[in-house]
Formats: structure tokens, C-alpha cells, sequence
């Protein structure tokens, strides 16, 4: 817009010099060549056609003095160009024109071409200006988008971290009740049976021992229950399908997690499907990668085991665990496999799939569990 506005300017000016000159039609023909200039270098920056009309233009300023009259016009645009010479080419019909113009026009010519390349250099360094503001404003919000992002990882992070070690220390919490207390009580318990038993004859030492071992039954259960309820608290599914992934001795295994609640008995046998499926692999195939995928969707639990093996003497021994001698062609391991799923009321599916490797497709509804 400001080129524009420059360009208008510079247009009238020029205009207002007309009649310092003697006015012809080749005046008309010089203003349309002018503005036909300005569009050029306006609307294709980039193609060579603004060269060729530049130049058409000022041979015609050194045929015709009429031409001279706009020229700053042509100053304008070319003083924009990165050659030093291509900028101030348009001097040359101006000095060949000196001699013919009236030295009040020569004078005002001048001095409108000096105003146009001032011009020129102002709207140049405003565009430079706004563009280099505009790279930094895109820096300055990249940057604010990467470290609210990083941000938001480092809390996520900091929860999982938090949340981890939340649960490892119920874990602990639930060892050292089993382990201290669950004994104590069960030796309580023993104890009060062998007085029973040495006090069989007394019923009164016998009724007072039994309401003791009553209570200490209800200890024992409220204690055992409290274990398990820590315990079930405790288990992490991401963390023990890191755990199976990292220990199965396979190079590259990827695991994609999305789930968010996952019952215990759910998990437990998701995670032995893992360890089972990862375990095949290791001994039966040749494959090189393995997508592990836990997936919860609003009514049932997808796992998916994919490995790229191309099944010669790999995913058939897999489907195959244990087969010899004609026995039949299904795995113990494969076999364990589907009645954990089956136990839960899902489905489980182990084949391969030529060109794309050995895969274990495992659903269980979540009504079911």
C-alpha cells in the first residue's frame, strides 16, 4: 500500500511539471509507459519482464523528451533492485535530455528522482522492518508454543513420577503388613489352637480361646484384604508392560498405551499375553520389530502383538510351540494364552499374515470383567 501511495505522489508531481514543458500526445503515451512500469515491478517482482519494459522505457527517454518527464517514476521502482547500476540507469536519458529541457524543468526532474530514490529507501527499510518484526513475532510465539508444550510434558512427567512412586510405596506398605503382621497374627493364631488343644478338657479356658481365635481369624482377614486392596492399588499396567518389553531381550519393541482404567484381572492378563507373545517371538522368529498396542475403546480392551517376521521357521513354530512329531500344531503357550482371555469372556486371535508378519489379537469386552 505504501508503494502505492509513493508512486501517486511521485505521479502528480510529475504532473505538476507538465507545464514547464510544451504539451504533446507523446506526454499521454510517457504517463501509460510510466504506470505500465510501475505494475510490472509491482505485480512480478520476479519476472524479467519488468527489465525488458524498464528498458524499453528509457531508450524511448532518449528518443523522446517527453519520456524524461517520468522518469522518477522509473527511478522509483528501479532504485529497488540489488545492482548498482541497474539503479541509477535511468541518470543516462537524463543527462542526454539536459540540454533539450528547461533548466527550471531539469531542476524539478532532478529533484523528483533525488525525492524518489528517498522514497524508494524509506518504503524499502519500513518492509524490512515489518518483516523482520513479523519473524521475530513467529519466533517469539514459536517459542512461547514449544515451552508451554515442554511445560505441560515436564508436569505430565512430574504426576507419572509422583504417581509411580505413590504406588511403589503402597507396594511396600503392603509387603511389610504381609510379611510382619500377616505372620504375627497367623502365629497368634497357632498359638491359641495349641492351648485349645492342651485346655480340650476346660470349657471355660476353651469358649474364652475360642472368641480369641474368632477375633484373630477377623484380624487375619481384615489384615489379608487390606494387603490386597494395596496391592491391586499398587499395579501400574504401563509401567509392568515397560517392565515385560524391556526384559524380553528383543532390540526393538514399541509400545503404543492408550487406556486409562484398566481393571486388575484385566491387566494381569494383559500383561501375560505381552510376556507370552514377546517370548515366542524371541525364540521362534526372525522378526527385527515389534509393535506392542493396548487400546481402550468405550466397550471392550484391544491388545495387539505385531511383529515383521516372515514366518519361515518363525511364525509357524510360533503358531506351533510345542507341536513335534505330529502332535497337534497349537502351543501350550498359545493355548494358556486364549484361556486367560477366554476366562475374561474375549477373544483371541494368533496368525500370520503373509508380508506383514505375526500378530495376536486380543479383545475383552468390559461388561464381562
Amino acid at each position: 500500500m505504501e508503494r502505492v501511495i509513493d508512486q501517486t505522489i511521485l505521479a502528480a508531481l510529475c504532473l505538476l511539471l507538465l507545464p514547464l514543458a510544451t504539451f504533446s500526445g507523446a506526454h499521454v503515451a510517457a504517463l501509460l509507459a510510466a504506470v505500465v512500469i510501475v505494475c510490472c515491478f509491482d505485480l512480478r517482482p520476479e519476472s524479467r519482464l519488468r527489465f525488458v519494459v524498464a528498458g524499453a522505457y528509457l531508450v524511448a527517454a532518449l528518443v523522446s523528451p517527453a519520456f524524461v518527464l517520468f522518469l522518477p517514476l522509473a527511478a522509483y521502482v528501479l532504485f529497488g533492485e540489488r545492482l548498482v547500476l541497474v539503479r541509477f540507469v535511468w541518470l543516462v536519458p537524463l543527462v542526454v535530455a539536459a540540454r533539450l529541457l528547461n533548466p527550471l524543468l531539469l531542476g524539478g526532474l532532478v529533484a523528483l528522482c533525488g525525492v524518489a530514490c528517498l522514497m524508494a529507501w524509506r518504503t524499502q527499510w519500513a518492509e524490512a522492518e515489518r518483516a523482520g518484526y513479523r519473524a521475530l513475532r513467529d519466533e517469539l510465539q514459536e517459542q512461547s508454543l514449544s515451552l508451554t508444550e515442554k511445560n505441560r510434558d515436564l508436569l505430565a512427567a512430574q504426576d507419572y513420577e509422583v504417581r509411580l512412586a505413590t504406588l511403589a510405596e503402597r507396594a511396600r506398605i503392603a509387603r511389610e503388613i504381609h510379611d510382619n503382621v500377616g505372620h504375627l497374627l497367623t502365629r497368634s493364631v497357632l498359638q491359641v489352637e495349641a492351648l485349645q488343644v492342651v485346655h480340650a478338657n476346660d470349657e471355660r479356658v476353651q469358649e474364652e480361646l475360642a472368641a480369641v481365635g474368632e477375633t484373630l481369624h477377623e484380624a487375619m482377614d481384615t489384615v489379608r484384604k487390606s494387603v490386597h486392596d494395596l496391592h491391586d492399588d499398587a499395579f501400574d499396567l504401563r509401567t509392568r508392560l515397560e517392565g515385560v518389553i524391556g526384559a524380553c531381550g528383543l532390540p526393538d519393541v514399541r509400545l503404543a498405551y492408550d487406556a486409562q482404567s484398566v481393571p486388575v484381572p484385566v491387566a494381569y492378563c494383559l500383561v501375560a499375553l505381552v510376556r507370552e507373545a514377546l517370548s515366542n517371538v524371541a525364540r521362534h522368529s526372525d522378526a527385527t520389530r515389534v509393535d506392542v498396542s493396548l487400546i481402550e475403546y468405550p466397550a471392550l480392551y484391544q491388545l495387539i502383538v505385531q511383529d515383521n517376521g516372515t514366518g519361515e521357521g518363525g511364525a509357524a513354530a510360533a503358531v506351533a510351540d510345542g507341536a513335534r512329531g505330529g502332535q497337534p500344531a497349537h502351543g501350550l503357550g498359545l493355548k494358556s494364552m486364549d484361556e486367560r482371555v477366554s476366562a475374561l469372556g474375549g477373544r483371541l486371535r494368533a496368525e500370520y499374515q503373509a508380508g506383514k508378519g505375526f500378530r495376536v489379537f486380543a479383545s475383552i469386552p468390559k461388561e464381562q470383567v
